[in-house]
C-alpha cells in the first residue's frame, strides 16, 4: 500500500462564492468527512501535485495536515470523490474520506491488465477488458493501490475470471469470483458493401385536363321580352 502526504488549509467560509475565490488564488476547494468528521479544506498546488503522482488512487492511504485552525492536525483519508469541470475538465473540488487504520473498509481498486494476449498478437484478435476494478475489504494499509493480472496466454475465445486474481495480502475479495475480467475476442470482418446501380426513374406523363368554364365564363342568358 502506498501512503503519501500532504498539506492542506482549514477554510472557514462555505458556499458556491467562497469557492469560486479560492479557485481564483489557485487553491481548490475541499472537505473531508466521516463518522465525527467535517471540515473545508483549501488544496495547495504542491499538494495536488503529489495527488497527481498517484493518479488520484482511490485505494492510497493520504495523511491529511490542516494548518490555519489552532494547532494543526494530520489524519489519514482516502480520496472519496473529484469533481472536474465540464467544459476545462480542470479539477474544482475534491471530497476526502476520513479511515481508521484499524478498522476495516470497503474500496474499489484498478485492475491492470500486463503482458500482450497470444490471440492479440498472433491472430489479429482484440483484447476487451469487461471489468476494470473490484471490490474489497480490508484495513486501508493491507489494501492495495491496483490488482495486476497477467493475459500473456489468452488465446482467442479465452477469458480470465476474478477468481484467476492473484490476491496478496489480507484482505477479502467481495465482488463475485465468477464475474468476467477480460476475454480476447476475434477480429470482426467487415462484409463487402454491394453497390446498386440506381436506375433511373420514369418521369409520369403529365395529365393535361381540359379547362371547364367556370360560372363567370358561361354566356350570359337572354332576357325574355314580358
Amino acid at each position: 500500500m502506498e501512503r503519501i502526504g500532504i498539506k492542506v488549509d482549514f477554510r472557514q467560509d462555505k458556499g458556491k462564492e467562497n469557492a469560486k475565490k479560492i479557485r481564483k488564488t489557485g487553491f481548490i476547494p475541499a472537505v473531508v468527512y466521516g463518522k465525527d468528521t467535517n471540515i473545508s479544506l483549501s488544496l495547495p498546488f504542491e499538494s495536488l501535485k503529489v495527488l497527481r503522482s498517484i493518479h488520484f488512487s482511490e485505494s492510497s492511504v493520504v495523511d491529511v495536515t490542516i494548518e490555519g485552525d489552532k494547532k494543526p492536525i494530520t489524519m489519514p483519508v482516502f480520496i472519496k470523490d473529484i469533481q472536474f469541470h465540464p467544459i476545462t475538465d480542470e479539477i474544482i473540488h475534491i471530497d476526502f474520506l476520513k479511515v481508521s487504520l484499524t478498522e476495516k473498509i470497503k474500496v474499489d481498486v484498478p485492475i491492470v491488465l500486463k503482458g500482450e494476449a497470444k490471440g492479440a498478437k498472433e491472430a489479429d484478435g482484440t483484447v476487451d477488458q469487461i471489468l476494470r476494478e473490484i471490490e474489497v475489504e480490508g484495513f486501508p494499509l493491507d489494501i492495495p493501490e491496483r490488482i495486476e493480472l497477467d493475459v500473456s496466454e489468452l488465446e482467442i475465445g479465452n477469458s480470465l475470471h476474478v477468481s484467476d486474481l492473484n490476491i496478496v495480502g489480507k484482505i477479502k475479495v467481495i465482488t463475485e469470483l465468477t464475474e468476467t475480467i477480460v476475454t480476447v475476442l476475434a477480429k470482426k470482418e467487415e462484409p463487402e458493401e454491394e453497390v446498386i446501380a440506381e436506375e433511373p426513374q420514369a418521369k409520369e406523363p403529365e395529365v393535361i385536363k381540359e379547362k371547364k368554364e367556370g360560372p363567370e365564363e358561361a354566356a350570359p342568358k337572354e332576357k325574355k321580352e314580358k
